[in-house]
């Protein structure tokens, strides 16, 4: 097989490791699927390449940042402050109100502020709103007395591990990237920085963990998803979120979607996604990602006009009665057809 070509001169050879198969299923069989990959999202140098294996189809980069030097991909990334929540307007801040009140009442957060009565005004809207703040919450139920161990594997600037705290979980989290984790420990969060496995976690110590938006990002995945299950109790929960590589925006803006950035050295499918889980013991269920289309098709259509960052998505052309039922639009079809929705948002039960 011809070696892959190297990323750009901002990485030397020493820098990077290839694989030449996939580190999902270990297929040698590959097609390039996209070539000079940029990071849109931050702004890190180099460019990258995108192979889909032949057998399970996931989508990953090769050659890649060793274990060593991904910290380089890391420098400016977002996860470095810490979340500010603003709502704008009369409209804004009684949407923000009602959205609160659902969360608080069934998931037992104590969020600021809550319109009193609010939850019985979400399920007079499309579903999607709710199954959105069902996802922010990551379908934790309000934790039992003696059963709230919680783990958030790649936590960030801790901005859900602190409401998961504020909720009743004895919550924890880990991280590699050393300005996130100051970031969430100057909020007084229980943070350790590395990777899973080096942290010495007994046994079926935590009654649930989370994994938002990171199995993406790690070299072996097959290996942390192993780990979480060796520490999960029996009964416990794994929560998983990733990119969808079946997404509709995947499907209509192909290397212009916005989830191809070089930190996301894998992508998963639905199908490659359940068979890891179940071969590793557990039982599955897919759960509705909820409202995303506007932030996925405008940061995707930002990117292929040129456009650079997240913020893009706030331009007036992005905006407006017109588009805005072109978003709704989408949820429908995301609602009708699941494996089409920008996320992949699954539940696994440990039973063994």
């Amino acid at each position: 097989m011809d070696e892959p070509p190297m990323t750009s001169t901002a990485w030397s050879e020493t820098d990077v490791e290839r694989l030449d198969h996939c580190p999902l299923c270990g297929s040698p069989r590959r097609t390039l699927r996209y070539a000079g990959i940029d990071d849109w999202f931050s702004g890190a140098p180099g460019t990258w390449d995108y192979h889909e294996c032949h057998d399970c189809g996931a989508l990953y980069i090769d050659p890649r940042p060793t274990p060593a030097t991904i910290g380089r991909l890391y420098e400016h990334y977002f996860t470095h402050v810490a979340n500010a929540e603003r709502a704008r307007g009369w409209l804004g801040r009684l949407a923000l109100g009602i959205r609160n009140d659902y969360v608080n009442q069934r998931y037992g957060h104590h969020r600021d502020p809550a319109v009193p009565g609010g939850r019985w005004l979400m399920y007079l809207l499309p579903p999607w709103f709710r199954w959105e703040w069902d996802h922010w919450a990551r379908h934790l139920p309000i934790p039992a007395h003696g059963s709230n161990r919680l783990l958030d594997v790649g936590c960030g600037n801790g901005a859900f591990l602190a409401a998961a705290r504020d909720a009743g979980w004895d919550a924890q989290g880990i991280d590699f990237d050393p300005k996130a984790v100051e970031t969430a420990r100057a909020q007084g969060l229980d943070v350790a920085q590395g990777g899973l496995a080096e942290q010495g976690f007994p046994d079926e110590y935590f009654d649930a963990i989370t994994v938002s938006h990171v199995i993406e990002h790690v070299h072996d995945p097959i290996a942390l998803v192993r780990e979480c299950i060796r520490i999960l109790k029996h009964r416990g929960r794994l929560w998983i979120a990733t990119p969808n590589a079946d997404a509709i925006y995947h499907l209509r803006f192909q290397q212009n979607w916005f989830a191809l950035n070089p930190q996301h050295l894998i992508l998963f499918r639905p199908a490659n996604l359940r068979q890891l889980l179940e071969s590793s013991g557990l039982r599955v269920s897919f759960l509705r990602r909820g409202l995303h289309a506007q932030s996925h098709w405008c940061a995707s259509a930002a990117r292929k006009a040129g456009l650079k960052g997240f913020e893009q998505i706030c331009l007036p052309a992005f905006q407006g009665a017109k588009v805005q039922i072109r978003y709704q639009f989408i949820e429908l079809l995301v609602t009708l057809r699941k494996r089409w929705q920008g996320d992949l948002v699954v539940q696994g039960l440990k039973e063994s």
